[in-house]
């Protein structure tokens, strides 16, 4: 039997009823549920105010945030109705649920309701019922608010939604790294000895006390239990400014600072969907290493000019991080091409160092592409100190 058969066929006999009969009753009633990812009971459990915002997989945003986080939406449901709510977040065979199967159509799932002797326009009609991206009204007094200032003399006042779905994948990818930790420790295990990650100095949340299924469907199925991570200033470390005496790609530029970059980058390089956003991935990592190495440059443009003068460094790397040269610097192209390519091939020759023997052959097509993409950046730098 399929996953949803074999659901079905259990949550039925634990009610002691058909499979239709049940399935029947607990699609009628998917018109009480609402798909949210920020849920007002979590501050306090007579709020109603909740809300759902768009969730992609976008891993490469600069902030993270409910749309750029994998995660699953949650379900406002009253606790009656959490058999609804299971109903309609059940993962089928291919990761979708049941009620994004529904709602696309599934040609499959509709010949295994129509099985059961069922009216399956009806039923997909009552499981659609269920709300999405539905806004509330109004805010509520018990939830938190934030005076946030526009303008003169004006604000918006903004209301502080706990992020249900965000705190429920915390968890489930907590638990799933303590399991690693656990089984690399185990002796019996064949994951013995392996590498794991683990967090430590977490605070463990209880919503709903006793009746976590006052609070939301995903609250219940996790035990009413979420984590808080650590949220702590770092300790930084003073680091004097490197003067390169001869070369700053090779002597200012230290390779441990741009490790997990270029892991990452690397991670993106294998990856075999060659699609736009893989491409697009690979653009925004690229322009993360470029920046962490214009803070490196912008740092020697604060120190004295003409400091340059007492080294050997070539004509273009003076001018473009000596501030005593600023005024060539923006009226002189020879210099930008030559710094692109000084640029590309020691971001390259840094991609082979760090990967090693992991390492893809990186050619002239790609030095051409990485070329063209840095000395369009070197340009845009100096577009924003003109302006």
């Amino acid at each position: 039997m399929s996953i949803f058969g074999d659901y079905v066929e259990a949550e039925a006999e634990k009610k002691g009823k058909s499979k239709a009969e049940w399935l029947m009753e607990v699609a009628q009633n998917a018109g009480k549920c609402q798909f949210s990812t920020h849920i007002g009971r979590f501050s306090n459990p007579d709020v109603t105010v909740n809300w759902q915002a768009q969730i992609n997989n976008k891993p490469m945003e600069p902030y993270v945030s409910t749309a750029s986080v994998a995660c699953s939406t949650d379900i406002f449901v009253a606790a009656n109705y959490l058999a609804t709510a299971s109903l309609l977040q059940l993962k089928l065979e291919d990761g979708a649920t049941f009620y994004e199967h529904i709602k696309a159509g599934d040609e499959l799932l509709e010949s295994d309701i129509k099985d059961l002797h069922l009216d399956y326009e009806a039923l997909r009609e009552a499981i659609l019922a269920a709300k999405s991206y539905e806004s509330a009204d109004s805010s509520d007094e018990r939830l938190k608010q934030v005076y946030f200032p526009v303008g003169k003399d004006d604000y918006h006042l903004l209301t502080v939604l706990p992020p249900s779905s965000i705190m429920q994948e915390v968890r489930v990818r907590i638990r799933g790294m303590e399991e690693e930790a656990r089984q690399a420790h185990d002796k019996k295990s064949e994951k013995y000895g392996s590498n794991h990650v683990r967090i430590y100095n977490l605070v463990s949340q209880k919503f709903g006390g006793t009746k976590p299924q006052n609070i939301s469907f995903g609250n219940n199925r996790q035990g009413g239990r979420s984590y808080m991570l650590p949220s702590i200033p770092p300790v930084l470390e003073k680091r004097d400014i490197i003067y390169p005496r001869k070369n700053f790609f090779r002597e200012t530029l230290r390779l441990k600072y741009f490790t997990g970059l270029f892991q990452y980058l690397h991670a993106r390089y294998i990856d075999r969907r060659n699609n736009k956003d893989i491409r697009l991935s690979v653009r925004k990592v690229e322009r993360q290493i470029m920046d962490l190495v214009l803070q490196r440059v912008y740092a020697l443009r604060q120190l004295e000019q003409g400091w340059s003068d007492k080294r050997e460094l070539s004509r273009e790397q003076s001018i473009w991080l000596d501030d005593k040269y600023k005024d060539l610097r923006c009226g002189d192209k020879e210099w930008q091409e030559k710094i692109a390519e000084d640029f590309t091939k020691w971001l390259m020759n840094s991609y082979r160092i760090i990967m090693g023997k992991e390492k893809l052959i990186l050619g002239d097509g790609e030095f051409d592409v990485l070329y063209a993409e840095i000395l369009e950046y070197i340009r845009e730098d100096l577009q924003q100190q003109e302006g």
